[in-house]
């Protein structure tokens, strides 16, 4: 019985080991039975350090909320104020006469660094409420705001505009005599604007014969 349970061995026995050794080394080399088997050493019998295993970073899924810019409102800068020149001035006399068919304007010390640009003049008759530029000779007055305009800021004009002599605006007879009466009082109202839209506003009255 021994030596035919030997010879079975001698002949079957040796694929049965075979397939427990395959058994075995599958076995061994699974990642459930190396967790608990102790590391390797190296050739000089000291453990080999930990490999890093690199950290799983998972995505940041919170929406991003953007706040809204700063609202600032449109700032309008103030208008460029250019350095103007002093507005027209008198440092004289301004004076009327009334004649009797006219009336005479007297000026003096008329200052206009700016350069006059235009001349408005109006005559009233105040006793009554009229506007009696109309009487006078439309010639006279052209003339007379021809002798100011462009004036103001030469040599000549440094210490003032003078009509020496005054000026006179001559009257229609007929007219005159019937808008202006004795003793009644007239008006005169001399507007002077310079290059830049400053102005000098006068008056002067004078009582008719």
């Amino acid at each position: 019985m021994k030596r035919r349970s030997g010879s079975a061995l001698g002949r079957g026995g040796l694929p049965l080991l075979a397939t427990w050794a395959s058994l075995a080394l599958t076995t061994g080399c699974s990642s459930e039975t190396t967790s608990g088997l102790p590391p390797l050493l190296t050739a000089d019998g000291s453990t080999p350090p930990p490999v890093a295993v690199a950290p799983t970073i998972s995505p940041n899924l919170t929406p991003i909320t953007f706040r809204p810019g700063p609202d600032f409102a449109p700032i309008t800068p103030p208008p460029v104020q250019p350095d103007l020149p002093d507005p027209p001035s008198l440092s004289g006399r301004f004076n009327l006469s009334v004649g009797s068919a006219f009336v005479t304007i007297t000026l003096e010390g008329l200052r206009a660094p700016g350069v006059i640009r235009s001349v408005e003049v109006q005559f009233f008759n105040i006793s009554r409420g009229t506007d009696i530029t109309s009487i006078f000779l439309p010639r006279a007055i052209e003339q007379f705001r021809n002798t100011l305009i462009g004036r103001g800021n030469s040599y000549g004009d440094r210490d003032g505009i003078t009509l020496t002599d005054g000026f006179t605006f001559p009257a229609d007879p007929a007219a005159y005599t019937a808008n202006v009466a004795a003793r009644e009082t007239v008006l005169v109202i001399l507007v002077i604007r310079d290059s830049f839209g400053q102005a000098l506003r006068l008056e002067a009255r004078a009582q008719a014969p």
